[in-house]
Formats: C-alpha cells, structure tokens, sequence
C-alpha cells in the first residue's frame, strides 16, 4: 500500500504542475483546456481510485486467505500418510516372506503381483528370489531397474505405475528384507487412491504457485504497484483525451474572438475557418455567412446614402436651374423680335443668341436629368414577362439609330418575375440610347437576349461601340460620371438602383474594339 501512496502523491503532484503551466504560462495560457481537463481527470480518479484500492485490498486479502500454512502441512501429511501405508502394507509381506517361503498361492493370497529379493556382493547386485503371481505380474516385475535399489540401498521408497496416457493402477514397493538383502514388492491400486492423490499432487501445485505469487507481490507490492500504474494511465488517457478535445473546440472559438474583434475594428473582409464537420464547422459557417451579410448590407447602405445625397443634391440643383430658365428664354424672345427691325449686324447677334439657345437647352436637359433621378419613386412589383416589355421597348427605338439594326434574341423559357413595369422601361430606355449613342459604325446592330437562370432571368444588351477602359468601368455607375459630353452622369446610376430594387445584379464587360455587353439578374 506504500507504494500506491506514493505514486498517487506523485500523479496528483506532476498534474497540479502540469494545470498550473497551462493557466499561467503566457503563450499556452488555456483557461478552457485546464477546466475540461480537470474535469476529465475527475471522472477518471474519483471512482477509480477507491475502486483499485478496494479490488487491490480484495486480492491481497484473498491470497492471503488461500494460502494458510495448515493448508500445505495438511496436504503433505495426507500423501505422505498414503505413502506410508503401501510402504507399511509391503512391510507385511516382506515380514511374512521371512517366515515362510514365497509363493503364487502367497502372493495371490496377500493380493501382491510378485515379490523380488536382491543381495548385493561388493557393487555387484544378484537377484537371489523372484516369484510372480502370473506370467504377467513376472514381466511387469522385469521393468524394474535394479539401479534404484542400488541408488537407495537399505531404505524405504514406493512409486506409481501407469500405462501411457492412463491414470497410475499399480504401486511398486522396495525396502530392506534381511541383513544384506533388499526386496522389490507390486500389487494393484484402487483407482480412488490414484485419483486421491493426483488431487493432492495437483492442489499442492497450485499452492506452491500462489505461495510464488504472493512473495513476490508482497515483497515488491506488484499489485499495489499495478494500481498505481492503472491510475498512471487513466490520467494520461484523460490528459490526452481533453487536449484533444480541447484543441478541436478552442481553436475555432479562438479563431471566432478573433475574427469578432477584427469586426468591431471595421474590419468586414475576415474570415474564420474552421476545420471540423461537425456543430462547431456549422457556428463559424454560421458566423462567416453573417460577416458576409453585414458586409452587404453596409456597401448597400453606404451606396444608398450616397444616392440619397445625390437626390437631395440633384433636386437642389434643379430647383436652381428651372428658376432662371424662363426669364431668360423670354428676355430672348424680345431681343429677337427688335432685332427683326433692326438692319446693322443682325446675323452676328442672331447667331450669338442661337449659341446662348442652344446652352439653355442643354442646362434644361440637365434639369430634367436631375429632377427625373430625384423623382424615381419606389418599384412596385407586380408578376409579369420580361419578353413583352423588351419586345415593346426594342420595337420603339426600330428606326431611332438609322442603320443601327436592334436585335433580340428572347429565351421562351423564362419564368414569370415580379418587375415594375414602368422602372424596366426606364431601365431599358436608359441602357438602349446609351448603346445608340456608342455605336461607331451607322450599320452596327445592338442585341437584346434573355435567358433562364435557374428561376430568374438573366437580360443582355450588347452594342458594337468602341468599348470602355478599365478606369472607366469601375466608376461606371457613380453618380455625375459619364462619357458623353454635357452627360449628367445620372442613367447609369438609375439603372442599378432600379436593378437593386428588384433585388437582383447589374454587370457590365467591355474590351477595346468590340463594344460593350451589360447583364442584368433578376
């Protein structure tokens, strides 16, 4: 039991110091791993640890039970006792051989087999009688070796014979006669005494064993040494078994405290990872789907901000335009007629008030531009078929380019989609005069495809324009950006605000030469 103490002082030690190292050490600090291990090694020690110190007590007690010192002295007793009656039996017979002569009629009368005399001259040994009770008892009588007589000259010794793989049925006897002569009995065993005394031989085996045992247990307490080491391993396997464990549920949640800060400082571009298939791989898919979200919804809102400023700052500007229009249309109007009476450089002033007519109209175009931007009311969507608002608004502009052919190329398949009929016109009017106006060659064709994407409708309007640049298409649908000159910069940005509405995706792909394709999603 000192033992056992000992090692368990010894776990419990090496284990506070291991729990220890993992709370205070600054890079391997791991509150949650010292926690779960604990209470790993918990559940391994509090009924292990009562439960191998009773099983240990158990079987110290029980071998201490089996072998009692009586039990061996009784068993040898018992076959010596055994012995020492076949020998006194042939004693009997030797004594009555000595008083008369042996014969067969004697041997079967005594229920000996035969009976053998040796005298021994010098080293030399003469066999000086042999009687058989049969022809039988004689040759069993001839396997005897005279050299055992010779080995214990003048003393008593009996042994058990048997057939191969039989039970021992015949017990043969040698033990002095007379002065100078030793005396070689046989006779048949009962087979209750053979199998009495294997009983014995076997019992005494297995005392001898457990006596063996419980030596070397008790001198270098194997089993309390046994119960230590059991302990040893349970605390190991928890260790381990909680590490692992550990390590799997920590980290990703570490990953998470991380990937959570970087969020609160503004960053929405992290990601967590996680290698797991299991609840934990769910929470940080949950969690990166979320970011993912946020990070949507904060560039929607960052963008509708920036259209709600450009609205109040388009009606603004409206508002200041419209204002001074009128007055100066008129006040030309005037001009124009008294110059009509007038007959000294007309022509100059009338073509310099044709110039001031024609930046009216294009102040009046801009005006309208910002003032139909800053009233786009809010899509009410309604079930329908793209196809007919494309084939109605492709057929208006037919004929609008001059040679320009307007192609459409419309998908049967297409599944019903809830638009707004009116902000898809406005969205398609806006994109067709925009590839109008690019086109270069007068007999370039624009088409407009529909197509089925899964159960939405992918729309395409491509032109055969000379293209944008790279610099151009990232800021292609900021307010106040155009390609055109006097554009107000407002049709593209319309467009992908209808498109947001709608809940879909606008996209456009340009190289140099070949003209420029806008996709829409909804």
């Amino acid at each position: 039991m000192t033992i056992f103490l000992l090692w368990l002082a010894v776990i419990l030690f090496l284990l506070t110091c291991y729990l220890a190292y993992l709370w205070w050490h600054p890079a391997r600090r791991s509150h949650f791993q010292v926690r779960l291990t604990t209470l790993f090694l918990l559940f391994a020690m509090v009924p292990s640890v009562p439960l191998l110190f009773a099983v240990s007590s158990l079987a110290t007690s029980t071998i201490d039970m089996l072998l009692v010192p009586e039990v061996e002295a009784t068993m040898l007793a018992a076959m010596q006792a055994m012995k020492q009656q076949s020998e006194e039996r042939a004693a009997r017979l030797v004594a009555a051989a000595q008083q008369e002569p042996a014969t067969a009629e004697m041997l079967g009368r005594w229920q000996f087999d035969y009976y053998l005399t040796w005298r021994k001259t010098g080293d030399e040994l003469q066999l000086s009688q042999a009687v058989a009770r049969d022809e039988a008892a004689r040759a069993l009588a001839m396997t005897f070796t005279p050299e055992r007589i010779s080995e214990s000259w003048g003393q008593r010794d009996s042994e058990l014979l048997a057939q191969a793989g039989a039970r021992p049925t015949h017990c043969r006897v040698w033990l002095p006669a007379s002065a100078g002569e030793m005396a070689l009995v046989g006779f048949a065993v009962a087979p209750e005494i053979t199998l009495t005394k294997e009983r014995l031989t076997q019992a005494l085996r297995v005392y001898n064993s457990l006596a063996m045992i419980k030596e070397r247990a008790l001198q270098g307490e194997l089993i309390w040494g046994g119960a230590a080491a059991m302990i040893l391993v349970l605390c190991l396997l928890s260790v381990l078994a909680a590490r692992v464990l550990s390590q799997r549920l920590s980290r990703p949640l570490e990953q998470l405290t991380h990937a959570s800060l970087q969020v609160a400082s503004g960053n929405l571009q992290v990601q967590a990872e996680a290698t797991a298939k299991d609840e934990i791989r769910q929470l940080v898919d949950s969690f990166n789907h979320m970011i993912n979200e946020l990070r949507t919804s904060r560039e929607k809102l960052v963008i509708t901000e920036r259209l709600a400023a450009w609205r109040e700052v388009a009606r603004q500007v409206a508002h200041e335009i419209k204002n001074p229009l009128t007055p100066i249309q008129l006040g030309l109007y005037r001009v124009r007629q008294r110059l009509d009476e007038a007959v000294v450089s007309q022509t100059a002033v009338q073509e310099s008030f044709q110039s001031i007519e024609e930046e009216l109209a294009s102040l009046r175009h801009l005006a309208e531009a910002f003032s139909e931007f800053a009233r786009l009311p809010k899509a009410e969507l309604q079930p329908g078929n793209l196809n007919e608002v494309v084939q109605l608004t492709a057929r208006l502009f037919q004929g609008a380019g001059g040679e320009i052919q307007i192609k459409t190329d419309l998908a049967p398949d297409i599944p019903p989609r809830p638009f707004d009929r009116e902000q898809i016109k406005r969205l398609l009017n806006n994109l067709i005069k925009n590839a109008l106006e690019a086109s270069l060659a007068p007999t370039g064709t624009i088409t407009i495809s529909t197509r089925r994407a899964d159960d939405k409708v992918r729309l395409t309007i491509a032109d055969q324009g000379p293209g944008l640049s790279p610099e151009m298409l990232e800021k292609i649908f900021e307010p106040n950006f155009s390609t055109k000159r006097g554009g107000a910069g407002l049709g593209l940005t319309m467009v992908k605000r209808i498109v947001e509405e709608h809940g879909g995706t606008i996209a456009v792909e340009s190289a140099a030469g070949k003209g420029t394709a806008f996709t829409i999603i909804v």
